[in-house]
């Protein structure tokens, strides 16, 4: 069966829900997995209300909580509004298959869509993704997502020529950029690169057709669109004017064009690192303590061997 169908096939079998989105590696394969290897099939699935989408499940589908799931946080009912309290994540068999399933409130998707506040979901979804059959305002903000990918790839690249692969790696960094799992031994190094060699073809499908770009024998002219930054996240753009102060209708000199590659690593350092622990603590809310600590090993043993 192909991945499309088994996305649909799990997003039928619990709640209703709004959208299944399928990435990673279960879904396009990457480089570094042996062939007997099986990486979960990862989802994001968006929901109306996540506290009541939780206790559906929970109802429904009991197997999809690990038995020391503190069922304390389906009665949490404080801070609706705080991203964190909107987002977990939860690891089952269905038929076979090992799924992870990331789970988002609508609303909370759409404002780190918007801003890049968090970039939790938002870096996931400027990478290869796979779904069908979803509301068309949430299409448009994932195509205006891997847009200002785009946009802060090309930005941060300071070389006037970039090879083709090279720009999409970059865009693929953005994620794990100052990730703390990045940091510790409990991610590849390569991870961002590794994607990108696996899904070379989606990229383009992705990028090569932007009016941003123009690409000749496989190289990118780089435009360094300096004047949209306004175009961008609200919370990106904010700390670029703060940092930058540069003039975008005049030329831009090579050291205002490396002032901006700073800025961008600077706002990702103090966006991706504290995020990415937030991040980890609010999905093992969900998993349960065991769980999470099992799979902080299994990632562990893996880069010890690779």
């Amino acid at each position: 069966m192909d991945n499309l169908k088994l996305i649909n096939e799990v997003k039928e079998s619990m709640p209703e829900s709004i959208a299944a989105i399928g990435y990673g590696s279960g879904i396009f394969r990457q480089n570094g997995y042996s062939a007997d290897e099986i990486p979960d099939k990862d989802i994001i699935l968006v929901v109306d209300n996540f506290r009541q989408f939780l206790i559906d499940d929970y109802n429904m589908n009991p197997g999809h909580f690990s038995p020391d799931f503190d069922k304390r946080v389906l009665q949490d009912k404080k801070d609706k509004y705080n991203y964190y309290k909107n987002l977990g994540c939860l690891k089952f068999y269905h038929d076979n298959i090992h799924y992870k399933v990331m789970i988002i409130s609508n609303s909370a998707l759409e404002y780190d869509l918007k801003t890049w506040s968090y970039f939790g979901m938002a870096g996931r979804l400027t990478k290869p993704i796979l779904y069908n059959d979803i509301p068309e305002n949430l299409e448009n903000l994932i195509i205006k997502n891997r847009q200002n990918a785009l946009i802060t790839a090309l930005l941060y690249n300071t070389n006037d020529e970039i090879p083709k692969e090279q720009l999409y790696k970059t865009i693929s960094k953005l994620t794990y950029m100052y990730d703390f799992r990045t940091i510790l031994p409990g991610e590849k190094k390569t991870k961002a690169d590794d994607i990108v060699n696996g899904a070379l073809a989606k990229f383009d499908e992705n990028f090569a057709e932007s009016q941003i770009i123009v690409i000749n024998n496989e190289i990118i002219t780089n435009p360094h669109p300096l004047e949209l930054i306004d175009t961008l996240p609200a919370n990106l753009a904010n700390y670029l004017h703060d940092e930058l102060k540069i003039d975008s209708s005049k030329e831009l000199t090579k050291e205002d064009i490396e002032r901006v590659k700073i800025a961008i690593e600077k706002y990702f350092r103090k966006t991706n690192f504290i995020n990415s622990i937030r991040l980890a603590i609010s999905s093992s809310s969900t998993l349960g303590r065991k769980e999470t600590v099992r799979h902080a090993i299994q990632k562990f043993k893996k880069h010890l061997k690779k």
